[in-house]
């Protein structure tokens, strides 16, 4: 019984430390040619790797060959179970200001097993609060604004219900 507490134990610290010691840049490499195939290219960046993911610094982001956003920070956190995406000080060019919120401070996209048919986002910027979900399944977007500040710019976009603004799209 020793030798089979001893053995699994030993398969777990083997599979953990393979994660911990893994080339995560490689991932995102993988996410890139992912996103390129969609006309989402990130360039520009300073690609880090931590204990568990990728951080990004200073990305440009182009959608289609237009510039769209400046990125100061990104990271990104795989685990097994919970996967996290947190984008520090979305810029969006100047361009593009009249038709998308002028900045946004935070970011955080999660997945996790606990919840697998949602993708939960959260975020705050010039637009005030944000809170939403993505279900890949049914391909559905929405996203709420429980407090809106200065929604005017993509206000044309939003539909409002009792609980206040909000945007709903299918994919």
């Amino acid at each position: 019984m020793q030798m089979v507490k001893r053995t699994i134990g030993g398969f777990f610290l083997l599979v953990l430390l393979m994660w911990i010691l893994a080339p995560k840049h490689e991932l995102y490499y993988l996410l890139e040619k992912e996103l390129k195939k969609q006309g989402v290219v990130i360039s520009n960046e300073t690609i880090e790797n931590n204990w568990f993911g990728v951080t990004l610094t200073n990305a440009n982001i182009s959608v289609k060959g237009i510039q769209f956003a400046t990125v100061k920070e990104l990271n990104l956190n795989l685990f097994f179970l919970y996967n996290a995406l947190t984008v520090k000080s979305i810029n969006i060019d100047e361009s593009l200001q009249n038709m998308a919120p002028k900045t946004i401070d935070r970011l955080n996209i999660v997945y996790s097993i606990m919840n697998p048919l949602a993708v939960q986002i959260d975020s705050n910027g010039s637009f005030g609060i944000a809170n939403g979900t993505v279900d890949p399944i049914e391909r559905h977007v929405k996203i709420l604004f429980p407090v809106a500040k200065d929604i005017n710019t993509f206000k044309k976009f939003l539909k409002k219900d009792a609980s206040g603004w909000y945007y709903e799209t299918n994919y």
